[in-house]
């Protein structure tokens, strides 16, 4: 005879999905499709520590923009 085989229960698959640790996540895009034909650039950087996120997201925008500066002159700030 077959063992009936157990499911986690709902409060099992909540206290799985609470405790799981997930990857931070950057996400970068670099776009010339506008109007102008300008580069514009995004960066976004995710990770529990929002502070080291944001300095790992501004050093990244840094590098990017000085490859790609603005036409205009404008800087960042």
């Amino acid at each position: 005879m077959a063992e009936k085989r157990q499911h986690p229960t709902l409060s099992d698959v909540a206290l799985a999905l609470a405790t799981q640790h997930s990857q931070p996540n950057s996400t970068v895009k670099i776009s010339d499709d506008n109007t102008k034909g300008t580069v514009q650039i995004a960066v976004t950087v995710t990770g529990p520590d929002a502070k080291a996120a944001a300095d790992q997201a501004d050093k990244l925008y840094a590098v990017l923009r000085a490859k790609y500066p603005r036409e205009n002159g404008a800087t960042n700030g």
